[in-house]
């Protein structure tokens, strides 16, 4: 099942419905009197191990929902960070820079679990995931995709699906015609040991353009998280989520005050296309 991630007619219709009121607003700048709610820490954890890399160097970033108004991104710092394996063996992240945390001896296993510990503000955050396998990337092409309106490039990667097991994919497209990378959410209900398709395509596009391609290996329950978030947000997935989409960081201290985000485990394989 696929879904697209780039709402084409909301942004339309908000563009649309701005243009309007502009025409009936008045020279004076009217801001919302807006309720302001509990600052959640978001912690954005993702380790991602890139085929043909000893994935030893990772970062999670830590930091606060902000009001609405204001344009910057609170940082977090001095939280204790790290993660542990199966067998107890824990790898530190300490803070590089104002709400970044990284380790340079991170080891990954495919199909290990890990556990995530955050100690900050006097609560302590946990969440535990598997490091989930992704298959190759067989191939890139490049065709021109024709529709109702102009002719767009369109740029795709074929990889094989495992059979006879579930298995879930997000691939990302990050390109310079993007304010934000595209993002195709798979799984293998229909195509369970067949080769699968994953495809991006924009009018912008032209000849000389690079498209970075990013294949993810996924666990049904990230799957599922990323479902929900993409269905609510018409934007950068990866940013702050929406407050009522629940992760899987818990508060050891509070279980009514869960982290926003989530922590996932994904092994990842990588192209650069340039448009022919």
């Amino acid at each position: 099942m696929k879904n697209s991630m780039v709402l084409k007619n909301k942004k339309n219709i908000f563009f649309l419905l701005m243009i309007c009121l502009g025409l009936f607003s008045c020279e004076d700048v009217i801001n919302a009197d807006l309720d302001t709610g509990e600052a959640k820490i978001v912690i954005d954890a993702e380790i991602l191990w890139q085929k043909g890399t000893d994935g030893a160097t990772q970062t999670i970033k830590i930091s606060r929902m902000a009001a609405y108004y204001n344009p910057v991104t609170p940082k977090v710092s001095g939280a204790n960070v790290y993660i542990e394996n199966s067998t107890g063996v824990q790898f530190f992240f300490p803070e590089t820079a104002p709400g970044i945390y990284s380790c340079t001896d991170f080891i990954p296993v495919l199909n290990e679990n890990y556990t995530l510990h955050v100690e900050v503000d006097g609560q302590s955050y946990t969440a535990s995931e598997k490091l989930i396998p992704v298959p190759q990337i067989n191939r890139v092409e490049q065709t021109l995709s024709t529709g109702f309106g102009d002719d767009e490039q369109e740029v795709a990667i074929y990889y094989s699906d495992p059979a006879e097991e579930s298995n879930y994919y997000l691939t990302g497209f990050v390109s310079n015609v993007l304010p934000y990378p595209e993002y195709d959410l798979t799984d293998d209900k229909l195509t369970n040991g067949n080769e699968i398709k994953s495809d991006f395509s924009h009018e912008d596009l032209k000849s000389g353009d690079t498209v970075e391609i990013t294949l993810r290996g996924l666990s049904r329950q990230f799957y599922n998280y990323m479902n929900l978030i993409l269905e609510a947000s018409d934007s950068n997935p990866f940013s702050t989520p929406p407050a009522n989409i629940r992760g899987n960081i818990l508060n050891q201290n509070n279980s009514a005050s869960p982290a926003l985000g989530y922590f996932r485990l994904c092994e990842s394989d990588y192209r650069s296309y340039i448009l022919e």
